[in-house]
């Protein structure tokens, strides 16, 4: 379903957006035009090592944060990834008492679903 240029490129869309950083200034911290950002985190680039490290240094993340979930992206697609990703943004913005209640209803959604 990904490649590792789509997979690569989601987990740096999502450090970024985790670190409420614009493209522009991310492009910005490490040095690349946003052109090249947005290359790499729509998947139409591969970026390279040292880049990397520039874009885990900005968003504090570690190296090992964009290649987590690697051996999945064969089996799942990147609009369901891409998802998952949103969840975890909303959830770190709720109150304690909001993400109990969110964690409620998807266990219920779930159990429906069974």
């Amino acid at each position: 379903m990904m490649n590792l240029k789509q997979h690569i490129g989601l987990r740096v869309k999502s450090a970024r957006r985790e670190k409420g950083l614009t493209q522009e200034e991310l492009a910005d911290r490490i040095g690349k035009a946003v052109a090249t950002l947005s290359n790499i985190e729509r998947g139409e680039a591969l970026t390279g090592l040292e880049t990397l490290a520039l874009i885990a240094q900005a968003t504090d993340k570690p190296m090992v944060f964009f290649f987590e979930g690697i051996e999945d992206t064969r089996l799942v697609s990147r609009k369901r990834l891409e998802a998952e990703d949103e969840l975890r943004l909303q959830a770190k913005r709720l109150t304690d008492q909001h993400l109990l209640l969110a964690q409620e209803i998807l266990a219920a959604m779930e159990r429906a679903q069974s």
